[in-house]
């Protein structure tokens, strides 16, 4: 049991909600709908290329399907394109849900006299959308995203400045994350108990080299590991 914990901050894709199959449906739905629009490749194909191109632009990039149709080699068609940004526009919010006990689990903490925090990297607008449609925008005591701090990406800084948000220390706060390159790592640069939720595309992925980190299956496990104030 953690007997001097004061709080808990979470991460956002794939801890509080399925993020990794949202954003896959989305994806899926989108090359569908560009073929039907006449983009000339087999659903699997565009699929495959799509991801690859996100993995390399990043998720906030908003040319993925005109850089599609470039590396397919070929000419740039805005209804083809269209087609796909309305299809994923359509089918990104029917995926946006929360886990089943994300919020019992966060007011649990709350109840329980734990300060609960929100920490992501990311655009700071497009973050709290997906907080206000999940219905979580008054449920922590401080939100920081990376762009907050003038930073691209996730970083220990973005950790620290919640911290000092509620007034608590390092030693005192365990991060709740899904991905062990992007957030696992950073938490523990950050000096707080990284606590690794086998959830979304890297719940298969073992923990090699990362350093002392804890795991459960389902994000309402944290509440055990807790004690009341």
């Amino acid at each position: 049991m953690m007997t001097k914990t004061k709080a808990v901050l979470f991460g956002i894709e794939d801890v509080l909600y399925d993020a990794s199959y949202q954003t896959s449906n989305a994806r899926l739905s989108a090359v569908r709908a560009m073929i039907q629009a006449g983009l000339p490749v087999d659903v699997e194909t565009g699929y495959r290329k799509l991801e690859e191109i996100v993995k390399e632009l990043g998720p906030d990039n908003t040319k993925h399907f005109d850089k599609l149709m470039e590396r397919l080699g070929l000419k740039w068609n805005p209804a083809v394109i269209a087609a796909g940004v309305v299809a994923y526009r359509e089918t990104y919010p029917v995926y946006l849900k929360l886990y089943p006990d994300t919020m019992p689990t966060i007011m649990a903490l709350r109840e329980s006299g734990f300060k609960v925090g929100c920490v992501s990297g990311g655009k700071s607008v497009k973050q709290w959308q997906k907080l206000v449609s999940l219905g979580l925008q008054h449920c922590f005591h401080t939100v920081v995203i990376s762009e907050d701090l003038g930073l691209q990406t996730f970083s220990k800084e973005v950790i620290a400045r919640a911290l000092k948000m509620i007034s608590v220390g390092s030693s005192e706060a365990i991060y709740v994350g899904a991905n062990l390159k992007t957030e696992i790592p950073v938490a523990i640069e950050a000096k707080v108990d990284a606590v690794r939720l086998r959830k979304g595309d890297s719940r298969l992925e073992k923990l090699v080299g990362v350093g002392p980190v804890r795991e459960i299956e389902k994000l309402s496990e944290i509440v055990q590991l807790m004690q009341p104030l």
